[in-house]
């Protein structure tokens, strides 16, 4: 006879567990992520926002389960979709996609089979781990970790099972709107979870079914998708909460590049064997921190900028501008690229640039090193509907429509409308905020022309 067990959530009130969810709960691997914050150092601007990613596991089993029963799925589809939530976030290393920029750059991906070389490391890591870890086994048969591996893997199982698990309407998104909203003490992400649920409807048959929106539900979905705009806008795009994660990637990447801190390149470099999986499960955030920080790795640059984050001293943003404010349509594309992989060089040439217009401009000599270029973008809200190119569907008879083709609030917004945003974050400080405007204005000017002369010249020797 199987017991559940009641959870306390400050997100969905009570969250109940069927035996084996509390069994898999007392595991190492999903322990662990009591110590992996949700949203990496974004406490720094949001006090509250201390949650982990095992208080989100919770909230998106239990999101999965309240859409399996609302789509009337069997017992055995219930529990599949509900593990796999609960186990989707495995992979995630120190400051959750904080550490994914490290693992692509530094992989070693020709030990993965060619089915793999895609994939991004994180879910290699977390397929890994559902697969082979011997807690998790004792739980889950060989055959059900195989069913959760292909369902968390894009484009395998029934449809509907995989709209529950990675989807524009997945349970991951409702609960981490709603979560995120809560600690960071904002009301962007908020949106009616019941009355979304209510407008869910199964089309088609057998293994085919897919989950639609019906048509009183459109205002329901337009709220959720707002939700989602917003909460990327002001939340996920914040000025602080961009400083403090690329200053956490630039401490790793100088750690193992310039610091030669073995430990960490171990950590990062993804190999396949045994001891890479051994030792990246046993980081979280606080253990990482206290690992390679200036006490326990002095005269490093790594140890530097991530004890500069403990206490707050955070680089300030000294140029910020929209990509099509440069007039150069070469320049434009490089720019879109910038935080790319593959643009690490162009970056470099950049941040020794900027370095010296700083001196100039307002005195003191800055390392290189510590100077960052980072771009990002902010889609629009109507392309934001959308995961992976897939729309969400209106049951609309006699065939289902886009989503954003339905909404009149949709329909009238450019598909196309892309807003690429080129900035620079450095260790600088103002004495007063009058200080800090007049030393802006002087840098507006000279950090644009020198962003677009680095670029085109970078391009041009690329072209010889």
């Amino acid at each position: 006879m199987s017991h559940n067990s009641r959870v306390r959530d400050p997100v969905h009130n009570f969250i109940t567990l069927r035996e084996i969810e509390v069994k898999l709960l007392s595991t190492r691997l999903l322990q662990r992520l009591r110590g992996v914050r949700q949203l990496a150092m974004a406490n720094l601007v949001y006090p509250g926002a201390l949650h982990t990613r095992f208080d989100h596991t919770l909230g998106v089993c239990h999101i999965a389960g309240m859409m399996a029963e609302r789509l009337d799925l069997t017992d055995d589809q219930t529990e599949l979709v509900r593990l796999a939530a609960l186990l989707h976030d495995l992979g995630h290393g120190p400051f959750s996609h904080v550490s994914e920029y490290a693992l692509e750059i530094y992989a070693d991906r020709d030990v993965l089979p060619e089915d793999q070389k895609k994939e991004k490391i994180h879910e290699v890591i977390t397929a890994h781990l559902i697969q082979s870890d011997p807690e998790l086994g004792r739980y889950i048969s060989e055959d059900r970790r195989t069913e959760i591996v292909n369902l968390l893997a894009t484009g395998h199982g029934p449809p509907i099972l995989r709209s529950i698990v990675s989807g524009p309407l997945d349970a991951d998104k409702q609960d981490y709107l709603l979560r995120d909203s809560r600690f960071c003490g904002v009301q962007y992400g908020v949106f009616d979870l019941h009355q979304l649920h209510r407008s869910f409807v199964k089309v088609g048959s057998a293994d085919e079914y897919e989950l639609m929106i019906d048509l009183d539900g459109i205002h329901a979905l337009e709220q959720f998708v707002l939700a989602k705009y917003y909460l990327t806008t002001n939340v996920y795009r914040h000025r602080v909460r961009l400083v403090s994660d690329q200053m956490i990637v630039r401490a790793i990447l100088l750690g193992i590049e310039s610091d030669n801190i073995e430990d960490l390149r171990r950590i990062y470099t993804f190999d396949g064997s045994p001891e890479f999986f051994d030792r990246f499960v046993a980081l979280n955030d606080t253990r990482f921190l206290y690992q390679f920080d200036s006490i326990e790795k002095p005269d490093t640059k790594c140890g530097d900028l991530l004890t500069r984050l403990q206490f707050r001293q955070l680089h300030k943003r000294i140029f910020s501008a929209r990509i099509q404010e440069f007039t150069n349509p070469e320049v434009k594309q490089a720019l879109q690229d910038v935080s790319k992989p593959d643009s690490r060089s162009l970056r470099t040439d950049i941040e020794r640039a900027v370095c010296e217009i700083v001196r100039q401009k307002i005195g003191g000599t800055i390392d290189p090193d510590y100077v960052i270029v980072h771009g990002f973008d902010i889609k629009s809200v109507r392309t934001s509907s959308r995961n992976d190119e897939a729309s969400i569907m209106i049951d609309r008879r006699p065939e289902p429509i886009p989503f954003e083709q339905d909404s009149t609030l949709f329909e009238s917004i450019d598909e196309g409308f892309t807003d690429g945003y080129i900035e620079i974050y450095a260790p600088v400080l103002w004495n007063t905020p009058t200080d800090r405007a007049r030393h802006l204005r002087e840098l507006a000017q000279p950090l644009r022309d020198s962003i677009e002369q680095t670029v085109a010249a970078t391009l041009e020797q690329g072209g010889q």
